[in-house]
């Protein structure tokens, strides 16, 4: 009780700024105990440790969010350079087909071309042969 009044008067005098008092104050027992004093230190330590480590898992949990979104960045950008990998070896296998479809049609339309002057030469031969193997014909009784 009597340290309690102590404690008092030394905020009194401090407020008063009596220097009487203030002088009383240095041979007040102090607010706190010593002992009290190395617990409040202590659970002050263990309090900071408590958020630098706080901190710290939230700083890890930062780094693997950003870890796992440049992953996935990455991993879509694989997947757009695979598409388009596959889109352009389709856009070239298209291009073939189309290329060799053309020459197809192109050989085609040449063959029948040829079988088609070959049979008008053939034609002309046998029209050639009729005319030289017929008797001359002065036109008949139409003249």
């Amino acid at each position: 009780m009597k340290a309690m009044l102590k404690k008092m008067v030394v905020a009194v005098a401090l407020v008063a700024s009596s220097p009487v008092m203030a002088a009383d104050f240095h041979a007040a027992t102090p607010l706190v105990s010593r002992q009290d004093q190395s617990r409040m230190e202590r659970e002050r330590q263990e309090r900071e440790r408590q958020a630098r480590l706080e901190r710290e898992r939230h700083e890890r949990m930062r780094q693997e969010r950003e870890r796992q979104a440049r992953l996935e960045r990455e991993r879509q950008e694989r997947e757009r350079q695979a598409r388009m990998e596959r889109e352009r070896q389709e856009r070239e296998r298209q291009a073939r087909l189309e290329r060799e479809r053309q020459e197809r049609e192109r050989l085609a339309r040449m063959e029948r071309e040829r079988q088609e002057r070959a049979r008008l030469a053939r034609l002309e031969r046998e029209r050639l042969a009729r005319r030289d193997r017929a008797p001359a014909y002065n036109g008949g009784w139409l003249n």
